[in-house]
């Protein structure tokens, strides 16, 4: 008698491959889209701020120091440190623009990959990664590469926020490790790393003593040692450091309030910032909702350590929007100061972790929310990356045609398009740099 059997199918042809290759598709379109934004906007010149920068790349300042330096109310040594070493690979500045989209693509595709191993199998909503990190409406930071460090924190502050989510008992000692360096790392990042300093370094405290207890004491030490750098940190942040002299006293009141809402609004991009206040208050629900969920789970032993964890993530993050109303809130009102879409890299590490939360619990329903969120934004975010960085091509357009009639550094940085672009306000820092950047030939200033 002969028996016949049919085979199981490969795992690619099954509806969880299905899902795997669609994500896949979705997350190389978005890159691909970031990546061209890059390519057809970005400019070998500097943008904004970036004009601070010349003399220390080009070698006409000393690169300890400029290192160190304030900048408003950041002092950036890591940040600084990887455009320095880009710019120096590449004298390019679009180089910082191609490495922010490199980092933001890695995050989406380690989040998807994290969602599905939680989970056990992949999910369509899981394209939120992808689709909330890579959009143009990041532009700001696609198109000036020292944006890296807004970058860092977002990459740094949900590494830890995954970190938080997978310690157990037996691996806390690594994990606390871990967290230790992320910490650290994202204390020099700039004065938003510093806010999250605090909450996360008494969870590492905590996750410190719980090694103690279970009777490894070295490795306990160690754990409380990389806790106690970063807040050592903080105590040589401060010294010598001044308030910028064009920044308002800070605000305690409302418009403060105001900024943060804002600065939480902008997580899911410049899209849907005319109703900025839906969004804010559609977030706080999730917040709520997800606080609520940690609460319940606080009361099995065994997860307090990852619970403690991701509540210090959150109070650390939702700490540096406060923190932005509170030095942004004593501007005027006029122009909303928090609907910038370079913030979107300091609170989206709360929605990705409100979406993890939910998806480690067994529950779709709000990783799906998060997507449809993610995706009406979507159109809106385009929009606003395609206006902007028209302008900012036109402008750069119109700077090199000044530059190759070999117009002088005064000439351009005095007239149009200079002053009316978003480089306004760097004249003096342009008149030291563009003759810098024509001595060693770089981007539009070459000839």
């Amino acid at each position: 008698m002969t028996q016949t059997y049919t085979p199981y199918p490969p795992a690619t042809s099954t509806p969880a491959g299905s899902v795997r290759r669609a994500l896949l598709a979705v997350w190389l379109a978005f890159t691909l889209g970031a990546l061209a934004f890059v390519g057809m906007i970005g400019t070998n010149a500097p943008y904004a701020d970036e004009w601070e920068f010349v003399p220390a790349l080009l070698g006409d300042e000393p690169f300890v120091p400029w290192l160190w330096q304030q900048h408003n109310e950041h002092r950036m040594p890591l940040p600084r440190a990887v455009v320095f070493a880009y710019f120096q690979l590449t004298h390019d500045f679009r180089a910082g623009m191609v490495l922010q989209v490199v980092l933001l693509s890695a995050l989406a595709f380690g989040l998807m990959r994290l969602a599905d191993k939680l989970r056990g199998k992949p999910h369509w909503a899981d394209a939120f990664f992808p689709v909330s990190l890579l959009h143009i409406g990041h532009w700001e930071n696609f198109v000036m590469g020292y944006q890296v460090c807004f970058v860092l924190f977002a990459v740094l502050a949900t590494s830890l926020v995954v970190v938080a989510l997978r310690i157990t008992h037996a691996n806390a000692f690594r994990s606390g490790v871990i967290a230790g360096v992320c910490l650290m790392l994202l204390a020099l990042t700039g004065g938003s790393g510093l806010v999250v300093v605090p909450p996360v370094s008494a969870w590492i405290f905590f996750v410190a003593l719980t090694v103690w207890r279970g009777g490894a004491k070295g490795r306990a030490l160690v754990l409380l040692l990389l806790a106690v750098l970063p807040l050592a940190y903080l105590g040589v942040y401060f010294q010598n450091y001044h308030k910028p002299e064009h920044h308002p006293e800070p605000n305690f009141g409302l418009p403060a309030l105001s900024v943060a809402g804002e600065v939480l609004a902008v997580s899911l991009g410049m899209g849907l910032s005319l109703v900025w206040w839906v969004v804010c208050a559609g977030l706080l629900v999730v917040g709520t909702m997800t606080l609520a969920l940690l609460v319940r789970r606080w009361k099995e032993p065994s997860e307090r350590l990852s619970v403690a964890g991701l509540l210090a993530v959150a109070a650390g993050v939702t700490g540096v929007a406060l923190a932005i109303g509170v030095g942004r809130g004593g501007f005027s009102q006029e122009t909303p100061m928090g609907l910038w879409s370079r913030y979107s890299m300091l609170s989206w590490p709360l929605v990705a972790a409100a979406y993890l939360v939910w998806v480690r619990s067994g529950r779709k329903w709000m990783p799906i929310a998060l997507c449809v969120a993610a995706a009406l934004a979507f159109p809106g975010n385009t929009g606003t990356g395609m206006v902007n960085g028209a302008q900012v091509a036109g402008d750069y357009a119109g700077l090199a045609t000044q530059a190759h009639a070999g117009l002088t550094a005064e000439q351009i940085v005095s007239g149009e398009p200079f002053t009316k672009s978003h480089h306004s306000g760097q004249e003096t820092r342009a008149r030291r740099g563009i003759p810098l950047l024509r001595r060693d030939r770089i981007g539009i200033f070459a000839r």
